[in-house]
Order: structure tokens, then C-alpha cells, then sequence
């Protein structure tokens, strides 16, 4: 019998259209004609009707994401039976695969890939505490909806973590998923667990961040199925800062971290979601609310387990709590976010307190490397005496009409400063220099960071003009840039847009309101 046309109503679900097909089956668009649901309905391919590893391993799929109730995996609402042939009904997702995105656009920035493979992490480990490995985890079966979360989907290639009574459908020696991010010991044949998961979502990482593959070199005789797969086997995991330096290099070097040879130095799902949590949090200091809640969505929040401790160790959870009896390993995700960030805010305003004493006397020179202050009679007599009120180390500036306006710092944000609050930042020179080779994104979160904002374009025309307020010269200066296509820089005269990158000769400031 041919594929259910549009019309053709299987148990619930009236079939409305075609989406596409995959390894194992097609897909259709349909209805469900009790709840008026749109649904996604898999049907086993004709041709693998007659094979009884294939339907058992299509129908132990539709029993493993039923299984999952988690925001990060697609959901499955029923399975049945068309012609012989199994079909599972699931959510119809409003997205596109992250495999298309980055074929479309290009790779993605480092926050976007942060984001997109926290969310994939989640839905991994729920499906690892619900017993699963998903063996075929790869850019095209991880789908961003249009509200901005990922789903992980196509558990067709999924194993047991413990198989007990479940059929081993998969011989050993046998090698199964993708060989752009198939982990070592899964090519091999060996006994996986589900870091072999954790391995291809590194790769995914990487192919986010640069736009490619890891091991892939760009020759199709070079990038035949057994060369990559011999790569993955021998050659140390890619550097993605290398191909594109604009990347985090946090973010980089977790990728790496996650593609090990070995699978005992990969991270556990806690650990890394933990890491990738707090490296969303410090690219960008406003997504600390949406790190929180996405905590509580899940059904164990998440932590860092001691060193060397696995992460599939025995423990029964419900509802979020741990089962009676054990004890806990660590604090909930959530609160280890809001006490790192209020570490970072109590250094910062210690380190501001105790330099209280270096900020130059008014009139005196603003130190070497820095241009002299600027004269402006037209700022008011009074400036002075107002800038004795304003916080150590910023002056105040005012409207033309003499009325306060805003705080900047007198200098621009030093080496020293920035360190104190992101601690990983290489840069030649003294710490007092004013610090580069920072992208837009890391000077705004720094500001944020530190209860300030960037100046506008506006603001640092005023600001520079403001006694005691010095420029360098041969630096530009990044100020608020609405625009995420052209970020903006500033000096005395100039004006120039520079991608949001890592750049040698953009400083910044920041600026607070009265």
C-alpha cells in the first residue's frame, strides 16, 4: 500500500500533507481531530516493513521520547499502526535545524552557539536520566523554534544506557550514526555510554562556531567516510578559535573538551551544562533571569559533581527532588549563578573602592599614554564642584543647559578593571593600559556587569569634552550600537562601523545615570 495520501485518517490523526523523509521513514504533516493539535506523524519507509530490526527499532523509538518530558525534546503523543507499518505522532516543530541555519547564514556568534547547545544539553541529559542514548546527535536533528529553543529530535538511532530485557538490535562491532561527529569508541564498536552523545555535541559546537565539521579539510578525496572516521580515531580535537578567532575562547576550548579521545575526560552532563550556563552568563549578564527559570524547568537542577565522579551514578529523581534517602551533591544551578554573579559585583565594587585614591586630582595630567584633558568653557564653572560628587574615577556631564546628565569614567576601562571581573583576558603591557581586543558583546556585558552601560554615540561626543576626561590617542571606542550588523566606534572626528569581534585598537568606557 502506497503512503497515506492527505485525508487518510490514522487513529486520531487525519494525515493533511508531506514534510519529508529520513533513514527510516517518512514524515507527514497532520491534525488531531480531538484536540484541533498539529502534529508531525513518522511513518516506517515501505521498504523496511519486513525488517524486524528496523520496526523494532522504530517502535522502541516512539516508546523512549514518550518516555521524556522535557522542554528540549520533541514530544511524542501517540503510536500506531498504517499498513503494517509502524507511525509515531509528535509535535509539529516551528523551526529549522541548526544544520540549515549555519548552511544558510553562516556560523553562529559564540552567545547563539552557547545558547543553542545549553539547550541541547538538557534535552540530552534528560534523555540520558531517562535511560537513553541518542547515538546520532548532529546539527540537522537539533531544531531552534522560532521563539529562540532547541529541540533535540530523531531518537531513531536511540539505545538503552541499561538494554536489560530490550533486544539487542545493534551487533557488536556493528558502527551506526553520523561519521562527521561520531565519537571514538562508537567507531570502533566498543560499549558506549552516553558520552559518546556528549562527544558529537562538542562537534556540533564546533561546526556552529566555524561552519564546518570537525576533521572534515574542505577536498571530497580527503573527506570520504573512513578518512573522517580514521581522523576522529587519531588526531587531537579541532580548535575552533583557530579557524574563526572572534570565538569565545571559553567556548572553543569546552568543545575541545567534550570531543576527548577518552570518554572519562569528557564533562558530565552537569558539569557542562554548568559550564555553559556560566559562560552565557558572563557573554551576556541579562540572560541570568532565563538561565534560572530554564533551571527549574528541569527535572534535576543541574550541578558540578566532584572530580573524577561519574555522572551516571545510581540515584532515583522525581518532581525535581532527590529520592528519600541520598544526599545531595551540590546546590541547585540556579543559586550557584546568582552567588558567582554577586561575587563578581562585590569584587568589582571593592576594587573600585580601594583605587579610589589613584583617580587623578582634578586638573592634574591623566598619566602617560593618555591625552591631555580637554577645555570646553562651555560645560559651566560649576563642573567642578559636581564632579566631586560623582563615583571614583567618572565625571559627571552635563546638558548644554548647565543640568546633570550622565557619569563616565574619566579613563577608559583599564586591563586591571576588566580582569577583575572577567579574569581571562590575555593582553601584552601594564595593567593600568587601557584594555583591547575585546568584541562589543564582552565591553557591553562588562558594563552590565558592573550596574553601567556603554555611552551612546551622543553621550561620547559630550563626554569627551568634559574636563578631565581623556582620550587615547589611536584608539577608537566602542558606544552603544542598537544595530547588531554595525557596531559602532568613536574617535575625536571618526566615526567607523567594525564587525563584533575581538578588535586590537577599540577601548571602551562606560557610563552610569545620576
Amino acid at each position: 500500500m502506497p503512503n497515506p495520501q492527505p485525508g487518510t485518517i490514522l487513529g486520531a490523526y487525519r494525515v493533511e500533507g508531506t514534510i519529508g523523509a529520513g533513514s527510516m521513514g517518512e514524515v507527514f504533516k497532520g491534525i488531531d481531530t480531538g484536540l484541533n493539535r498539529r502534529v508531525a506523524i513518522k511513518i516506517l519507509s515501505e521498504k523496511h516493513k519486513d525488517s524486524p530490526e528496523l520496526r523494532a527499532r522504530f517502535v522502541r523509538e516512539g516508546r523512549a521520547v514518550a518516555a521524556i518530558s522535557h522542554p528540549n525534546v520533541v514530544q511524542v503523543f501517540a503510536t500506531g499502526q498504517f499498513d503494517e507499518r509502524p507511525y509515531i505522532a509528535m509535535e509539529l516543530l516551528d523551526g529549522t535545524d541548526l544544520g540549515s541555519i549555519v548552511e544558510n547564514n553562516g556560523p553562529l556568534d559564540s552567545l547563539s552557539a552557547a545558547l543553542n547547545v545549553l539547550d541541547a544539553a538538557q534535552g540530552l541529559a534528560a534523555a540520558s536520566r531517562a535511560g537513553l542514548i541518542h547515538r546520532d546527535v548532529k546539527p540537522s536533528n537539533l531544531v531552534r523554534l522560532s521563539d529562540g529553543k532547541v529541540k533535540v529530535t530523531d531518537f531513531g538511532l536511540a539505545k538503552p544506557v541499561d538494554p536489560g530485557a530490550e533486544p539487542a538490535l545493534t551487533a557488536m562491532g556493528v558502527v551506526v550514526g553520523t561519521p562527521d561527529y561520531i565519537a571514538p569508541e562508537q567507531a570502533r564498536g566498543e560499549p558506549i555510554d552516553e558520552r559518546v552523545d556528549i562527544y558529537a555535541l562538542g562537534g556540533t559546537l564546533y561546526f556552529l562556531l566555524t561552519g564546518i565539521p570537525p576533521f572534515r579539510t574542505g577536498k571530497p578525496a580527503e573527506d570520504k567516510y573512513l578518512k573522517v572516521v580514521a581522523r576522529h580515531l587519531r588526531n587531537p580535537p579541532p580548535d575552533a578559535s583557530v579557524v574563526k578567532p572572534a570565538c569565545d575562547r571559553e567556548l572553543a576550548e569546552l568543545a575541545r573538551t567534550m570531543m576527548a579521545k577518552k570518554s572519562v575526560e569528557r564533562p558530565s552532563y552537569d558539569e557542562l551544562v554548568h559550564q555553559l550556563s556560566g559562560i552565557v552568563a558572563r557573554l551576556d549578564p541579562t540572560a541570568v533571569p532565563m538561565l534560572m527559570s530554564s533551571s527549574r524547568d528541569r527535572s534535576r537542577p543541574f550541578s558540578v559533581p566532584p572530580e573524577n565522579q561519574r555522572s551516571d551514578e545510581s540515584a532515583t529523581v522525581s518532581d525535581g527532588g532527590l529520592a528519600p534517602g541520598t544526599v545531595p551533591r551540590a546546590f541547585p544551578g540556579w543559586l550557584v549563578l546568582i552567588t558567582l554573579l554577586s561575587i563578581a559585583v562585590f569584587v568589582a565594587g571593592l576594587v573600585v573602592y580601594l583605587r579610589k585614591g589613584d583617580t587623578p586630582a582634578q586638573g592634574a595630567s591623566p598619566g602617560a599614554g593618555t591625552s591631555p584633558p580637554a577645555k570646553d568653557a562651555s560645560v559651566g564653572a560649576n563642573v567642578g564642584a559636581a564632579a566631586s560628587e560623582a563615583p571614583a574615577g567618572m565625571r559627571l556631564v552635563r546638558k548644554p543647559d548647565g543640568s546633570p546628565w550622565f557619569y563616565t569614567d574619566a579613563q577608559p576601562v583599564s586591563v586591571a578593571a576588566y580582569r577583575q571581573v572577567f579574569s581571562k583576558h590575555e593582553q601584552a603591557g601594564k595593567p593600568e593600559d587601557p584594555v583591547v581586543n575585546l568584541s562589543y558583546t564582552e565591553a557591553k556585558s562588562f558594563a552590565l556587569t558592573r550596574g553601567a552601560r556603554l555611552l551612546t554615540s551622543a553621550e561620547w561626543d559630550a563626554a569627551v569634552v568634559t574636563p578631565n576626561v581623556a582620550v587615547v590617542p589611536g584608539l577608537f571606542e566602542w558606544v552603544d550600537s542598537p544595530d547588531e550588523k554595525k557596531r559602532i566606534v568613536r574617535h575625536h572626528g571618526k566615526t567607523l562601523t567594525r564587525p563584533d569581534q575581538k578588535q586590537k585598537d577599540v577601548t571602551f568606557r562606560t557610563a552610569r545615570n545620576p
